[in-house]
């Protein structure tokens, strides 16, 4: 069932499913789980233990929980943050239309939350201890740092604030991985923890594009900012970066050729995603930048935990 046609008298758990779909898509983000947690997990085995084969095991699944979790409670508090804003300009949402509440979203991200605590309080005190750095951080995020006003002016380095959050969320799968604390991490793995970083800020700004007839007046975009072509260009130059240092990384775990290659097969797909927006603008190929950005962030990720797999084997604990 569509979430038009769901109504109030509709059972909870099936808005609340409408409300997933439409803002946690559950299997978007289990296949985003699977590759970051993958990549961040193996690349922190082999820095802690070169030479041995990387692997799966029940640690493994419970830090993805946790991630997962994390995620969704990003999305909760979000939709607290940016309520009323959202109420003005997506008054067709499902929140917005009050099939679920912000009272609902509540329970959610707290038995998110509960999750999260839970199992990094099983997997021993370097896993809370990065788990609750996450958390905090998240906090921060939820009150906007206690300058609301002031960052608002400052869209840019809003958004910049907020994505300060996926390097942590990397520490937390080092601290789950290795039972080492976050501070513990190598600098490559710190290194590869910051191309999360730029990988979603590529893909914040490549989700704001708009092609001139759709921006809402009221509304941020990136259009906006740097112009309908100029933040095209702003996408292509965070991604000439990330890749760049992805191929740094690759370098230094010693990759084979085929990694390069499918990294610039990859940066090729994507470029051809720029092209398609900057000489046919439209509301399609504006839409089409964060599907570029997205299968970015799931690829590249893939990448490496393959060229791992492909040096040190893997296997299940």
């Amino acid at each position: 069932m569509s979430s038009c046609a769901l109504s109030a008298a509709d059972p909870l758990w099936r808005r609340l499913w409408a409300y997933l779909q439409e803002r946690f898509n559950p299997l978007s983000n289990m296949l985003l789980i699977v590759s970051y947690y993958s990549s961040n997990q193996f690349l922190a085995q082999l820095l802690t233990h070169p030479g041995r084969p990387v692997s799966y095991s029940p640690r493994s699944l419970a830090g993805a929980i946790v991630v997962l979790c994390m995620f969704l409670h990003l999305r909760v508090f979000d939709e607290h943050k940016d309520y009323e804003d959202d109420c003005r300009h997506y008054p067709g949402r499902v929140l917005q239309r009050g099939l679920v509440t912000l009272r609902h979203l509540k329970f959610l991200g707290a038995a998110a939350l509960g999750v999260e605590l839970a199992l990094g309080l099983l997997l021993g005190p370097a896993a809370l201890t990065a788990v609750l750095i996450a958390i905090a951080f998240s906090a921060l995020m939820l009150k906007e740092f206690f300058c609301r006003a002031w960052l608002k002016r400052h869209f840019l380095l809003y958004a910049t604030s907020h994505m300060l959050i996926m390097p942590l969320f990397a520490l937390v799968v080092y601290s789950v991985t290795t039972g080492r604390y976050p501070w513990q991490a190598p600098f490559w793995f710190l290194f590869y923890a910051f191309v999360g970083f730029f990988v979603t800020f590529n893909w914040e700004v490549s989700r704001k594009i708009r092609a001139p007839r759709d921006e809402i007046a009221g509304v941020d975009s990136y259009t906006r900012v740097f112009g309908t072509y100029g933040a095209a260009y702003v996408v292509l130059l965070i991604r000439l970066a990330d890749t760049a240092m992805v191929v740094l990384v690759g370098r230094a775990i010693g990759a084979a050729p085929w990694f390069y290659a499918a990294l610039a097969a990859l940066f090729g797909v994507c470029l051809v995603g720029f092209f398609d927006y900057r000489f046919r603008t439209s509301t399609r190929t504006a839409k089409r930048m964060e599907v570029y950005a997205g299968m970015y962030i799931v690829a590249f990720d893939l990448i490496l935990a393959a060229q791992i797999v492909g040096m040190q084997g893997v296997k299940w604990l």
